[in-house]
């Protein structure tokens, strides 16, 4: 009887069926926006994949939602090299259509986007696929998918020029990237020869930084960078002498980055990018 109830019971549970996935596709022609509500009350917010799981709100945007701010919270978000700025900690509940999230939030004295009321990292939609459509696909395609160690952040890891850097999308702006600590690396090896003058120029939520352009071979996941700028506190100074000695201030290095611009994913004829949560991967939709 006993062996009978077992079996009965494993069978139940091999006849339940797996949760359906849950997904969401976004138009980002230009960028990528969507509606949801907070507080009862409507809010367009501008979905950013350089953006960790979490919402960035302006003050009077916080104000006009009704968002209570935590007591004695406080968040700040810098740039290395870099402006920064102080904001309070909220959590408050956002609906997407039927779909509920709790959401931790920045609400920051300044506009942090000038296209929506918000700017919220695609990780914190709460769906399990998030589909980014940047334009019709190709004729003749490949996906090329990447894996996630965290399903909520859209950081890939790739061997940029023989080195291991962090890639990031920005579909926002057209220019890719290198953060400073990888701007060193390759400028010290004459990869990155500069291309202009060195000039402050905005990055994220408001903030600006220094940033030079340059020209590049070099390629990440196979994609050409197209326009590429290298953020630097100083201009670059291209490839040392053997002998060179080069001073460095002490500070504490973030990892060598590297952000991929919507003209390096248009000139590869990227049409989407998509994160599956539950595999943890990250696919490029890009033409064959």
């Amino acid at each position: 009887m006993l062996l009978r109830t077992l079996a009965l019971l494993a069978g139940l549970c091999l006849a339940t069926p797996a949760l359906a996935q849950t997904s969401i596709t976004l138009d980002a022609a230009p960028v990528a926006l969507i509606d949801a509500e907070i507080n009862g009350r409507p809010v367009r917010l501008e979905v950013d994949p350089r953006m960790p799981d979490m919402l960035a709100l302006s003050t009077p945007a916080a104000e006009r939602l009704g968002v209570r701010r935590l007591p004695f919270a406080q968040v700040q978000v810098g740039i290395e090299g870099g402006g920064s700025m102080r904001g309070r900690i909220a959590r408050p509940n956002i609906r997407f259509g039927a779909r509920a999230a709790r959401n931790l939030a920045g609400i920051f004295p300044v506009p942090v986007s000038t296209r929506a009321d918000g700017v919220i990292g695609p990780g914190s939609l709460p769906y399990d696929i998030v589909t980014l459509r940047l334009s019709d696909d190709a004729p003749t395609h490949r996906d090329i998918v990447l894996p996630l160690e965290n399903a909520d952040l859209w950081y890939t890891q790739a061997d940029v020029g023989g080195h291991p850097l962090r890639v990031i999308f920005d579909i926002t702006n057209e220019a890719s990237i290198f953060n400073r600590p990888s701007a060193r690396m390759f400028d010290r090896e004459g990869a990155i020869p500069a291309a202009g003058d060195l000039a402050e120029r905005p990055l994220i939520l408001g903030l600006s930084t220094n940033m030079q352009p340059v020209t590049t071979q070099l390629t990440a996941h196979g994609l050409a960078l197209g326009p590429t700028y290298a953020r630097t506190i100083a201009p670059l100074l291209g490839a040392l002498e053997e002998d060179a000695v080069v001073v460095e201030g002490e500070s504490e290095t973030p990892q060598p980055s590297l952000t991929i611009g919507r003209a390096a994913l248009t000139q590869a004829g990227c049409s989407s990018i998509s994160v599956n949560r539950r595999a943890r991967q990250l696919t490029l939709r890009c033409a064959a």
